[in-house]
């Protein structure tokens, strides 16, 4: 069992310090793993804590400490879901795990300065908003690996990797497209973040690949909300694209995308979901889902951490290349067999490369 406990936020931050995409900052730690002899005998003589339990690399996870800081609510259906699942699987191979959610960009350093302190190997770093504050943390702390998902920053110590989120918006508006009846369909993104402006971007160049490819005039109209937690807001712009004669609608604004996809099922339009289980706001609106599985790229660098071989040049990119942007099976009910066969034609054609999408 997982316990909940509030001794590294009440000793490094305020509680209510931590909203950036919801309520108070939360943190679960799973069952202490026993630290191996030799940690123990280092701390003994008197060593620091950090590096009394930082290992060194080797199969066993068992001999690990691994956090994960979120910058959302982790059961949003959506990017921050799909990270802790990841930190659930390096779980589950027997590391001992923990994580803070809501945390806000300012408040991310002190987070990652107490996982550091005390004495965890690993931490990742959930959000690109938080690189600028947290490369300092890392210098600082050259025993702990820190890694940044969707980061530019590469050190001994601070790996970045890069979730191909222009992907998932160009599959969005390729599947968009391919269904639309009326001719327009619709992105409502959340944060204008990096991540979601390449989600927007991508679908407005899914849109184009389809009109190119196969003779078709649809138009996009895609706007941010500017939130992440909003649901109302994003609901009522949903609508008012949906008002506008959009009759495919899609989201990509974590815990807000459910305002949107309540939207297309009240409406009575179709949706292109960004998360698993979305569908459940929307039954009979959605038709699939596509889906960024960030867990993925938690499963292959802790593999890569375990055996001593997590080091980085240059940032690499996750995508349909790795399978983490991929596809659901169709849910609704409304693609022709035509429209199925040519997403499917994109997906494999994106996940062998031949698809350029610009990362403007």
């Amino acid at each position: 069992m997982r316990k909940i406990t509030a001794m590294m936020l009440a000793m490094a931050m305020s509680v209510t310090a931590l909203t950036a995409c919801g309520g108070g900052a939360k943190e679960t730690t799973a069952a202490a793993t026993e630290a191996p002899a030799d940690s123990t005998a280092a701390a003994a003589e008197g060593e620091s804590t950090a590096a009394a339990d930082t290992a060194a690399p080797s199969g066993d996870a068992s001999s690990f400490k691994v956090a994960a800081i979120f910058g959302g609510a982790i059961n949003d259906g959506n990017w921050n879901e799909t990270q802790y699942n990841g930190l659930l699987n390096i779980e589950k191979l027997g590391a001992e795990t923990s994580y803070m959610e809501n945390v806000s960009d300012t408040d991310a350093a002190e987070a990652a300065r107490t996982y550091a302190s005390e004495g965890y190997n690993l931490v990742y770093l959930t959000t690109n908003s938080y690189q600028d504050y947290c490369t300092p943390v890392a210098k600082d702390f050259p025993d702990t690996m820190f890694v940044q998902i969707n980061g530019t920053e590469i050190t001994d110590n601070f790996i970045s990797v890069r979730i191909a989120d222009e992907e998932q918006g160009f599959l969005q508006g390729v599947a968009a497209a391919l269904l639309t009846e009326t001719g327009k369909v619709g992105f409502v993104g959340g944060q204008e973040i990096n991540p979601i402006k390449l989600g927007s971007s991508g679908f407005q160049q899914g849109v184009d690949y389809v009109n190119a490819t196969y003779g078709l005039n649809v138009e996009a109209q895609r706007i941010n909300t500017g939130s992440f937690t909003d649901v109302n807001q994003a609901k009522e712009t949903a609508i008012s694209i949906i008002e506008g004669g959009a009759d495919v609608i899609a989201p990509m604004a974590n815990d807000a995308s459910t305002g949107i996809m309540e939207a297309g099922e009240e409406k009575g339009v179709m949706a292109i979901g960004c998360g698993l289980g979305q569908e459940t706001s929307a039954p009979t609106a959605t038709q699939l889902i596509i889906v960024k599985d960030v867990a993925i790229a938690y499963d292959v660098t802790f593999d890569a951490f375990m055996k001593g071989e997590l080091k980085a040049t240059e940032v690499e990119t996750y995508g349909a290349n790795k399978g983490v942007v991929y596809a659901t099976d169709w849910m609704g009910t409304k693609a022709s067999d035509e429209a199925k066969a040519r997403l499917q034609e994109t997906i494999d054609k994106m996940s062998k490369g031949e698809i350029e999408i610009s990362l403007q």
